[in-house]
């Protein structure tokens, strides 16, 4: 179903006080982009229910209030309109603040889509949130912040939860429906990588793990709690990669080093260990060298015929470092099964996260991934990714010749919701910008028809593409790029425009092109003397070392002296680092400068050229007398101070951009410009060259790095070059510039060619001499093996009736052995027989002792028992007389207070209490004879269970105490009286 066109809609804010400006001002200083028109500029493809007037009109995102007042005001939702992009391009944001005198951007830190696919969250570098609804088409801030934002994911607990980690080494769990935060420190680093495993409901699992820089954390989520920190920092590799896999509780770490690890985050013990460089290196051996089996991908098809010409000879390196390993980047598939790994050298590989073995890999020609996501559908074959360049691209595994460019530059970060329906590219400007996929997978699908449809009517073959190299160059654009345009721009800004360098210094040289010629120089292969000598070329890249044995086998097929000259390798290789790809431009680059510039640099080869260096000391003697005294008196001769620049065409003490500024007025001036520059560059060095002690230091210095300013240096070779007196001045000797020829490489002429022809007449007689030298030897290596042969086949047989011999000793020796063992074991078994029979007896008798002394204990027990029951009776039967007592005092203090209280005051207490004592005294006696009945009962008793009769002293002394207390009171009332 066709969807209508919606137009723009944007939303400006002023900042009208001086507040709003210092604010501008700190964004400023923070290096956020200023280019950008409008505010909020949203572009987004309108649903099938939605309908939308097509009027263009303005949205001003209103200020925001205080956070004093945040709580009482109502969070305000700002209608944004949506429109559709024929590209697919369905919304791009940015945030630009117009103030009184400048347009502010500020930059977009990250975002990502919710889990439901239906909202995007975008943090900018001021840490304020916005929500984009994409249903109800509102879109709003929240009233809280995070600083140094550098990652947003989504929480997979909520769907209105996301986790924010930041530069501080904090992690947020925000809830843009609640608008709350909460933080916990994980580390001081910054946060790369947030992956949560399958157990997020789990208390006690460490379910998230967080990657800062070199080491990694397990983090229970659910607590927001450290469960275990992670150190990989060694001495010879560090941790670069950490995540948990898609849907399962394993994770894996990558090291610098290329190692991946698969952990178990049950008992953190590895699982698995691969090393996926190794595998892809023993997969390309065994192919035994034939890349076409691997399937290629390439970018350079894309262009346009326009861009085809700037780009052949545009030759861009990316020079990656390769001390973090080859491992670039790496990607899952959703449903964990695969593994992505992108290196900097430029494969992709793809391995089953069961056992990370290797399952395909990819070949990427003129690119490199350094972020990429795999798609769920159709069927796990399509990508989206990042280059090196920041190209945004969209490409097709299973028909590798068929790519989308999303975004063309500027691209840092990418992400694609769960539902695989929208794709956001997040831009080193600032903005972000949102895509279909469905319409990016509609415009590839178009495209593969439409290219397939073009090749069957053409009947094109799809495996050969036309050498864009090869080809002559476009001639509008030989117009265009005249010497006198090109001088004028070199003197006005010192070097020519890194884009267009190499089509520059392709037309001052005015190089032919030869296809041809050099297509047959390449047919020739490689010379011996190159087999022999390419060995020792020592460069890191495989495809720069093939590039300059390329050139240097072509260059001596071309003329036999450079075969044999040491040094062009060194002279080779900083032509071949910037255009790798492109040896026919190199090689004929090469040859016009050996016509030209180095003409007489081999007349009196392997020599140093005597003609063309004494040209440089001619010089220096005439502008530097100082120096060349100097180097007079230390014998250091031009063959030290001005051969080795010349022979590595200066790259050995210039930095790269250094280099080519310098090849850039090289190429432009006069062929005998190059002898003032090594002057130069002498009387630039000369006060340090002048404190150089030994000739030895001096030396060493044309082969080392120094510090210079290569603007003031190509001044001086130019004032050098204008003021030189005219006897000495190289032009006398060096003809004017004259370019290749279309259709043939002149031959080179200057060198010794009978010496040359001696030496290959010489180095063939020598070959075959050590030809027939190797077969003698192995005629005596075959000789020698045979006679060893024989000499161990009898050996062997001797040695195998000996084995006999002493294998059928060893057997009747085992079987007597074995006899006297049974003997022996009879005896044991007579002797073990005897003492278990003993033994016997005795547990016998120690089990009817133990029969005896049971019995016993028993009858210990019982009369135990006994005892402690007729103690537990004694003391009842004293606690009982005990409270009998109590009972009896109690009795006899309430008869005397009633006694008191009844009687007068005035009669005596013997009158008063007189009944009273009375009956406490036969109360008394009665007592004393229950007490003499219980004491003989209860000494009856003991007698018959012999125990010991209870001491009832106490008793009797407690009553006599009362007796001898109320004697005392009588007393004291009758002395009253």
């Amino acid at each position: 179903m066709e969807i209508p066109t919606k137009h723009n809609e944007i939303g400006e804010e002023h900042c009208q006080d001086s507040s709003k400006e210092n604010i501008g001002e700190n964004e400023e200083n923070d290096e956020y982009d200023t280019t950008v028109d409008t505010e909020w500029e949203m572009e987004y493809e309108a649903s099938l229910e939605s309908d939308y007037s097509s009027c263009e009109s303005e949205l001003v995102i209103e200020p925001q209030p205080s956070k004093e007042h945040l709580n009482d005001i109502p969070m305000h939702k700002y209608p944004f309109k949506l429109k559709q992009n024929e590209e697919g391009n369905i919304l791009t944001v940015h945030n630009t603040i117009k103030c009184v005198s400048r347009d502010l951007r500020i930059r977009i830190a990250a975002c990502c889509f919710n889990e439901l696919s239906n909202r995007l969250v975008v943090i900018d570098r001021r840490g304020s949130i916005y929500i984009f609804d994409f249903v109800c088409k509102r879109y709003w801030r929240l009233d809280c912040t995070v600083l140094g934002t550098t990652l947003l994911v989504t929480s997979p607990r909520l769907h209105s939860e996301y986790i924010v980690g930041t530069k501080s080494g904090h992690v947020y769990t925000l809830n843009v429906e609640k608008s709350t935060l909460q933080q916990t420190k994980v580390g001081d680093s910054t946060i790369d990588e947030i992956s949560f495993g399958n157990r997020l409901n789990s208390c006690s699992a460490c379910n998230a793990l967080i990657r800062l820089g070199p080491a990694a954390v397990l983090l229970n989520f659910t607590k927001l709690v450290l469960s275990h920190k992670l150190e990989f920092d060694q001495s010879k590799f560090t941790l670069k990669f950490a995540s948990f896999l898609p849907k399962s509780d394993k994770f894996f770490t990558c090291y610098t080093n290329d190692t991946i690890h698969l952990w178990s985050s049950f008992n953190l013990e590895t699982l698995y260990i691969s090393q996926p460089i190794k595998a892809r290196d023993r997969k390309k051996r065994l192919m035994q060298g034939d890349q076409s089996k691997i399937p290629e991908i390439a970018l350079r098809a894309e262009y346009d015929e326009e861009n085809q010409v700037e780009d052949d000879l545009a030759f861009t390196y990316d020079d990656q470092p390769f001390t973090d390993g080859k491992l670039l980047a790496y990607s899952f598939s959703p449903n964990g099964n695969k593994l992505l790994l992108s290196t900097v050298d430029g494969y992709l590989l793809m391995l089953s996260t069961a056992s990370l073995d290797m399952e395909n890999l990819f070949k990427l020609r003129d690119f490199i991934l350094k972020q990429f996501v795999l798609m769920a559908q159709p069927k796990n074959r399509i990508i989206f990714g990042i280059t090196a360049a920041g190209m945004a691209i969209m490409l097709d595994l299973l028909q590798t010749e068929y790519k989308l460019i999303v975004q063309r530059s500027n691209a840092v970060n990418i992400n694609v919701s769960r539902d695989g329906k929208l794709l956001s590219v997040l831009s080193k400007s600032g903005e972000v910008n949102v895509w279909s996929i469905c319409r990016l997978y509609n415009a590839l699908h178009a495209q593969t028809k439409c290219i397939s449809q073009v090749r069957a009517a053409l009947k094109t073959p799809t495996a050969k593409l036309p050498c864009l190299v090869s080809g002559p160059m476009n001639q509008e654009l030989q117009k265009l790029l005249k010497r006198e345009r090109l001088e004028a721009m070199l003197a006005e800004f010192g070097c020519y425009p890194e884009k267009y360098r190499f089509i520059i210094w392709s037309t001052l040289l005015e190089l032919p092109s030869n296809a041809a010629q050099f297509q047959a120089l390449l047919k020739r292969g490689q010379p011996l003397v190159i087999k022999q000598r390419a060995r020792n070329i020592k460069v890191k890249s495989d495809a720069q070392r093939r590039a300059v044995v390329k050139v240097w086998s072509c260059l001596a097929h071309w003329c036999k002296v450079f075969g044999h000259a040491e040094f062009m390798p060194d002279l080779i290789y900083p032509f071949v680092k910037h255009m790798t790809k492109n040896s026919m431009v190199v090689f004929e680059l090469l040859v016009t400068l050996l016509l030209n510039h180095l003409e007489l640099c081999f007349e009196f080869h392997p020599l140093p050229p005597c003609n063309y260096l004494a040209m440089c000391e001619n010089v220096l003697q005439v502008h530097d007398k100082q120096l060349s005294k100097f180097y007079c008196a230390m014998d250091v001769q031009p063959k030290e101070y001005a051969w080795p620049l010349l022979t590595s065409g200066f790259a050995e003490v210039l930095e790269e951009q250094q280099w080519l500024v310098l090849w850039d007025n090289i190429l432009t001036n006069p062929p005998y410009f190059i002898i003032f520059v090594v002057v130069a560059y002498n009387t630039m060095q000369r006060e340090t060259i002048l404190r150089l002690p030994e000739k030895s230091d001096v030396v060493y210095f044309f082969h080392e790095q120094m510090p210079i300013d290569v603007t003031k240096w190509l001044s001086r070779a130019c004032k050098l070059m204008n003021n030189c007196e005219s006897n000495v001045h190289p032009q006398r000797f060096m003809p004017p510039f004259a370019p290749i020829p279309k259709g043939v490489y002149p031959k080179f002429l200057k060198y010794p060619r009978e010496w040359i022809e001696q030496q290959e007449q010489q180095s063939v007689e020598l070959m075959k001499q050590q030809q027939e030298i190797d077969a003698r030897l192995r005629k005596l290596e075959l000789e020698d093996i045979k006679i060893k042969d024989r000499l161990h086949q009898g050996l062997k047989q001797e040695e195998h009736v000996r084995r006999l011999k002493e294998m059928e000793q060893l057997y009747q020796d085992t079987i007597q052995r074995e006899e006297e063992r049974i003997v022996s074991q009879r005896k044991i078994l007579l002797t073990y027989q005897m003492e278990a029979r003993q033994r016997k007896s005795q547990v016998l008798s120690k089990l009817r002792e133990s029969e005896q002394r049971r019995m016993i204990l028993e009858m210990e027990k019982d009369i135990d028992g006994l005892m402690r029951s007729v103690e537990r009776e004694r003391r009842r039967r004293n606690q009982e007389m005990l409270f009998a007592e109590d009972e009896i005092r109690n009795q006899e203090m309430e008869l005397m207070v009633q006694r008191y209280t009844s009687c007068s005051l005035n009669s005596p207490l013997s009158v008063k209490y007189y009944e009273d004592v009375q009956k406490m005294r036969n109360e008394s006696d009665k007592l004393k004879r229950n007490l003499k009945q219980m004491t003989l009962e209860q000494v009856e008793l003991c007698r018959e269970g012999r125990i010991s009769l209870p001491n009832l002293s106490a008793i009797e002394d407690s009553i006599l105490e009362i007796q001898q207390e109320l004697t005392d009171i009588l007393n004291s009332e009758n002395s009253s009286q």
